[in-house]
């Protein structure tokens, strides 16, 4: 089994992580970031603390985006995942759907949106960990998703002290 640490849109001049966040992070197998680091030093620094994969967002500086993908794909276990920062966002996320199976993937993981967001279009899981810094109509959270072999179970995992005695508030397995 492998564990996933998903975060996005963290807009930081430095990296000073949340206590909640910086212990997910130390107990993934992997953290994937979907763009908007907002400063290079901040890229650096989490890419020397855990093993990453990331793209760039529109907020990035140029240093980040001669160095990032756009798009990033990889497999694990034996799924195809795929990272990007934003799409259309139409139709209830009908759109990733569709570039989900043009990168033939089967969880595609965005940004842009700053809040959490789950959904499954046909086979394919989207999913936007929302703002673990900066987060728009939401509270700060990351994704937490766990894949042994081709099942699937994602968590939103709030970083922040307890926002209206909540502590999780979405789960999906597949």
């Amino acid at each position: 089994m492998k564990r996933i640490i998903a975060i996005s849109d963290t807009h930081m001049e430095e990296w000073m992580p949340m206590l909640k966040l910086e212990e997910l992070m130390e107990k993934a197998d992997l953290v994937t970031h979907c763009g908007d680091f907002h400063t290079y030093e901040v890229y650096k620094e989490i890419k020397k603390e855990c093993e990453l994969k990331a793209v760039f967002g529109n907020a990035d500086d140029i240093e980040i985006k001669k160095e990032l993908p756009e798009v990033e794909k990889f497999n694990l276990e034996r799924l195809k995942i795929g990272l990007i920062h934003q799409g259309n966002y139409l139709n209830d996320f009908y759109d990733l759907g569709y570039k989900a199976k043009e990168l033939g993937v089967d969880i595609l993981i965005f940004g842009h949106i700053h809040r959490f967001a789950l959904e499954k279009i046909g086979n394919t899981l989207l999913i936007s960990p929302g703002s673990p810094t900066n987060p728009r109509l939401s509270i700060a959270s990351c994704a937490e998703i766990l894949i042994d072999g081709s099942r699937v179970d994602v968590e939103m995992k709030i970083v922040q002290e307890k926002f209206c005695g909540m502590e999780t508030m979405t789960r999906v397995k597949r």
